[in-house]
């Protein structure tokens, strides 16, 4: 049976995975994705070498900050959330992940919903992230009382 700090510690670094994966997938693209292309209704061939240029560098640069965010949450909740867990006292650790992955993952389900086609895969895996980091947040919360 999974232990509430376990489910805290285990939650963020799925989080982290996911940012890294899907950071790594941005940082390793030759070019936009389809739902890219289904917004902007043109297709990567269409685009001129200055516009290609541009966006890969969007996308890359978004990558990378994804990338380290995710190894950030991984390592956060593997080192110091873990050791103020066993402690059980509340030390940086909790707040810091709370706040910035909710933060960033709700930034991140607005963009992509605001910026991508109704129903295209990132809107889902955004939502889905932001809310996993609502439950640890919560259950960080509730292994201190």
């Amino acid at each position: 049976m999974i232990t509430l700090p376990d489910f805290v510690v285990a939650t963020y670094c799925l989080v982290g995975l996911g940012l890294m994966a899907q950071g790594l997938r941005y940082l390793i693209a030759g070019q936009f994705m389809h739902y890219h292309a289904d917004v902007i209704k043109e297709r990567w061939s269409q685009l001129g070498p200055p516009e290609q240029r541009l966006l890969l560098g969007l996308l890359k640069g978004f990558g990378a900050g994804m990338f380290c965010l995710g190894v950030a949450f991984g390592f956060v909740a593997l080192v110091p959330l873990r050791a103020s867990l066993a402690l059980g006292a509340p030390t940086a650790a909790p707040y810091f992940l709370a706040l910035v992955s909710i933060m960033y993952t709700a930034m991140l389900v607005h963009v992509t919903r605001f910026a991508l086609l109704p129903g295209a895969a990132p809107i889902a895996v955004t939502i889905t992230m932001c809310v996993l980091c609502v439950a640890a947040a919560a259950a960080s919360a509730a292994a201190y009382l």
